[in-house]
């Protein structure tokens, strides 16, 4: 088990080369080949443009549809050591705030090798069109949170809203994993699914 770390580690090229295939639940099996070489591409333009600091790629899985019509289907954001935002990119801004379905991918490095933090999850609940959220460590670990079908935001954000009260009544880094830890255990019962690899 990887200790947890509060500093930013480092990307190496092994790190890069070790980034699974995973079988993403929700997803279908002909994407998993490219969201795994778009989550080396994470860690690789983190790793040579950005300091091994934050990078989000985000893509729609409708990108077929946006080629034949002559539009872009995948954007990056660079952000610092402890965050990025997708919207800072304008193809990244454009496919969250304007497909029609759920069909955006977001893909993130973590420098400090957490798995999600309260504002991914936030971003993840608050974005309808956002249908997975991916987080690659800096070592290449996956973790990843999906939308089912019968995704019910309503009970979501009421799992989310209970445990940043936990974390609001907390004082650190623990009680922080601690919320964070909760919602990942208790968002299936809104039809998220959260797994680890």
């Amino acid at each position: 088990m990887a200790k947890k770390r509060d500093h930013k580690i480092l990307i190496t090229d092994e790190a890069i080369e070790k980034v699974p295939l995973v079988r993403y639940r929700e997803i279908p099996e002909s994407e998993y080949g490219m969201l795994q070489e778009f989550a080396k591409e994470v860690l690789r333009i983190s790793k040579e443009e950005n300091n091994s600091n934050e990078v989000a790629l985000t893509y729609s899985l409708d990108y077929r549809n946006l080629i034949s019509q002559g539009k872009e289907f995948m954007g990056v954001a660079l952000g610092d050591e402890h965050a990025v935002d997708p919207y800072m990119n304008t193809v990244s801004y454009h496919l969250l705030a304007a497909s029609l379905e759920c069909v955006v991918i977001v893909l993130h490095n973590h420098p400090s090798l957490s798995k999600f933090s309260l504002g991914d999850i936030k971003f993840f609940l608050q974005n309808r069109t956002v249908k997975m959220m991916v987080v690659v460590t800096n070592l290449g670990n996956i973790s990843y949170l999906v939308k089912r079908v019968n995704f019910d935001q309503k009970c979501a954000i009421n799992i989310y809203n209970d445990v940043v009260t936990i974390h609001n009544a907390g004082s650190g880094l623990r009680d922080y994993q601690k919320a964070v830890s909760l919602f990942l255990s208790e968002c299936h019962s809104a039809n998220v699914i959260y797994e680890d690899h």
